[in-house]
């Protein structure tokens, strides 16, 4: 009898599930059911991107091509300037300014769509400065100095840019940080106005509002009660406390 007893406690004491938790194989719940339906952008599935790139990139060579039709080396057999190109120097001091510049303006630029700043970052950012502005050109130009015993040339050349570069980045990056602090503050200043022109009641005058009932907003809230429930075991069979 005492067996019995026993085992019939244990299977009392064992869970036993219902409903869908109950099959054999019960359905798994995910840690994280909302990243499921987050939306995931795909910036390669983009196909706008890809067209504003390309057309920024024909129009930054384009442009760079015509500053080297203006610009020509004019060819030079100095030590300090046989490296120096004024058409690819200037394209790139250019492109550095632009890129900086669109790029901290866009950053805060608050006020425009997200999905314009995003195209006009690619567009003009990565495709005409992309294209205007040619690394590569002046590589070609120290090599050719180089191959030429212009050492002091290609040294003095690449410093220059570099430091140019970091320079005019700086200024742009300034310039559009300043162009968005003063729309930003002219924008504030717009929407002060536009509320202080918005009617307002008089001074001692009684607004009408809507009649809350008493009952609905208690003033004072009961103590609540912090007696410690004793923890009691049961017998599952008998139900006698111990």
């Amino acid at each position: 009898m005492s067996d019995d007893t026993g085992d019939l406690r244990k299977e009392l004491m064992q869970p036993h599930p219902t409903g869908a938790a109950a099959a054999r194989k019960p359905p798994s719940v995910p840690l994280a059911p909302m990243k499921r339906m987050q939306a995931r952008f795909n910036p390669l599935a983009d196909g706008m991107i890809y067209l504003v790139v390309f057309l920024g990139g024909c129009v930054g060579t384009a442009l760079r091509y015509g500053l080297w039709l203006a610009l020509p080396y004019p060819g030079s057999d100095s030590p300090l300037w046989m490296a120096f190109h004024p058409a690819t120097f200037i394209a790139n001091m250019i492109a550095c300014f632009l890129f900086a510049l669109l790029t901290s303006y866009m950053s805060q630029a608050i006020w425009l769509r997200k999905r314009v700043r995003q195209l006009a970052s690619r567009g003009v950012g990565m495709g005409m400065c992309g294209g205007f502005s040619t690394l590569s050109a002046m590589m070609v130009e120290d090599i050719t100095a180089l191959h030429n015993s212009g050492y002091l040339s290609f040294i003095l050349y690449t410093v220059i840019t570099f430091l140019a570069g970091i320079v005019v980045a700086w200024f742009g990056s300034w310039l559009g940080l300043r162009l968005t602090s003063v729309r930003a503050a002219s924008l504030a200043v717009a929407d002060a106005l536009r509320r202080q022109e918005q009617p307002k009641p008089a001074i001692g005058v009684r607004v009408p509002t809507e009649d809350v009932p008493v009952d609905v907003m208690p003033y004072d809230d009961p103590n609540p009660k912090t007696d410690e429930i004793p923890v009691v075991h049961a017998d599952p069979l008998t139900g006698e406390v111990k």
